[in-house]
Parts: C-alpha cells; sequence; structure tokens
C-alpha cells in the first residue's frame, strides 16, 4: 500500500525533528578529537629543550610517500648535526608508519588538524633546524633513568 511508505517518512522526519541540531558551530567551536587521532608530524623534545631527534634516517626510510628528509653533517667525533628536517605536510597521508618505526621516540603525530594555507610554499616545513643530534647514549640513560634500572649492577 502506498500510504505506508509516506507514514514511515513522516515517522522519521519526526523522530529527527525532536533530536536537536548535531552540528558544530566551526570555528567558534571545536570538537575534542581522539587521543589516537593522527594528524601532522612533530618532533619531540627532552625536558631541556633539545630535540630527541638522533638522525639514525629510519622515519625517511619508511615513509611510503617519501615525504620526510633529513640533511646531516657527521663531525670527526662521529657526533651528527641536523642541519635540516624537512616535511611535506601537503603530500603526508598521515599514516603514522614514521612515528612507529622511530627508535628513539623522537617524534609524534600532532592533533592539529587546521592545516590549510594559502600559499603552496607553505606546505614544506622544517621541523627542525640547525641543531645537534642526540646521542643514543643520552637514550640510553634516559631510559635507565625512567626504568630505575642501573646497567650492569647486580
Amino acid at each position: 500500500m502506498w500510504g505506508y511508505g509516506l507514514i514511515n517518512g513522516l515517522r522519521i522526519t519526526m523522530r529527527n525533528l525532536r533530536r536537536g541540531p548535531i552540528t558544530v558551530r566551526y570555528p567558534y567551536e571545536k570538537l575534542t578529537l581522539p587521543e589516537r587521532a593522527r594528524w601532522a608530524v612533530r618532533p619531540k623534545y627532552f625536558e631541556d629543550g633539545s630535540p630527541r631527534c638522533t638522525a639514525c634516517m629510519t622515519c625517511v626510510r619508511t615513509c611510503p610517500d617519501a615525504i620526510l628528509s633529513i640533511d646531516v653533517t657527521t663531525a670527526e667525533d662521529k657526533s651528527k648535526h641536523i642541519d635540516r628536517f624537512g616535511y611535506e605536510i601537503g603530500a603526508c597521508m598521515m599514516c603514522g608508519l614514521c612515528v612507529e618505526s622511530c627508535p628513539y621516540d623522537a617524534i609524534r603525530m600532532s592533533h592539529e588538524y587546521e592545516l590549510a594555507v594559502t600559499d603552496p610554499a607553505d606546505l614544506n616545513e622544517n621541523l627542525l633546524e640547525d641543531v645537534d643530534a642526540a646521542s643514543t647514549a643520552r637514550h640510553r640513560a634516559e631510559k635507565e633513568a625512567a626504568t630505575g634500572e642501573v646497567k650492569g649492577s647486580d
């Protein structure tokens, strides 16, 4: 019977009218993002403000889009200096593989989601520029301090 479809449609309409608005008045109101939301790649820092990156290049090799680049200078004493850690935010698919592959927990996926720019040149960012890379010994010492273990004490 053709009247049943009409009545069912009116019933659904009335139910949705009583529900109220479900929209958010962006940019005046913003939704709270879930903790696991992945957006732009950002570096992590030690408590003293120095970057955690050791310039091991694992994130660069892991990235499926090849949007990360690290220019490194190695000194005679084997210490590394990061000249530039580049990131093409416009080409990033924000998969998080670079973050998961980083052995030193030096990068993270931020909760920044307002990434629109008017100039395409702004889609290329320098995450780190002209800084000394962290040593693996520093990461090891921080890990031991966090767990309370001292290497070699039995």
